[in-house]
């Protein structure tokens, strides 16, 4: 098993970003991170039972900040994966020369066992990855102990998939895929494609020279006639489909 089950956000300015959250979609926030290593502030959103976090660095030197600078203002910062075999998809990103820049051991956070490897976004491209295992399967601790009690489905029901834009839209598909060991697919239009559980990753074309980006986050309309509604939060399309 391999979902996407959470997306995060950076911003420069999170208040802003929770505002137009809730307007848009909503949705609760359910868990804020304490002070922590990442050195960043930020709100985790439940949709449905998958989650849409933002985020925002509180140093200079948070690795947040750097990201922001680097795409020159908010963008898609995380893909968050659960599996149910973290060491296989271990040895899957080792296979890969893909390195882990962060190693979540196994720890009870929120009464759920959790454990995570982060991966370099040099080495995966499209964005910063995360492999997550969780038991039980359908807790998620990065989202703290109340969150099943605060989802709200009237506008979206839980989200779906993700875009990638890359001026390399074979290499960084062909190794997506081989990370997750899920087959690819190609559209008429050159986009590629590989099918999670209950989700899927698209990689588009961008433009050449231009740095690999998590450019859409696409959640499952509740009401049906709201299907190809876009919002623009954190400098990231949200489509209802």
């Amino acid at each position: 098993m391999i979902r996407i089950r959470q997306v995060a956000l950076c911003t420069d300015e999170i208040w802003r970003e929770e505002q137009a959250i809730v307007s848009s979609l909503a949705v609760a926030g359910v868990h804020r991170d304490p002070p922590n290593v990442f050195e960043m502030r930020n709100v985790v959103f439940a949709v449905g039972d998958t989650f849409l976090e933002v985020l925002q660095p509180t140093t200079e030197t948070a690795p947040s900040a750097k990201f922001l600078s680097k795409r020159g203002g908010p963008g898609g910062y995380m893909l968050i994966m659960q599996v149910d075999d973290l060491e296989a998809a271990r040895a899957r990103a080792a296979e890969l020369d893909i390195r882990v820049v962060y190693d979540e051991a196994p720890a009870r956070h929120h009464g759920v066992e959790a454990a995570a490897i982060h991966l370099h976004p040099a080495d995966t491209g499209g964005a910063i990855m995360s492999l997550d295992r969780m038991d039980p399967v359908d807790g998620w601790a990065w989202a703290g102990r109340a969150w099943e009690g605060h989802v709200h489905t009237d506008v979206v029901e839980r989200i779906v998939g993700v875009e990638l834009r890359t001026s390399d839209v074979e290499s960084l598909a062909t190794r997506f895929s081989a990370l997750v060991d899920r087959p690819c697919s190609i559209g008429e239009n050159g986009d590629w494609t590989i099918g999670l559980d209950g989700s899927t990753v698209r990689v588009v074309a961008g433009p050449a020279g231009e740095p690999d980006q998590l450019v859409a986050v696409e959640m499952m309309a509740s009401d049906r006639a709201a299907a190809g509604t876009v919002h623009v939060i954190s400098g990231t399309e949200l489509r209802l489909v």
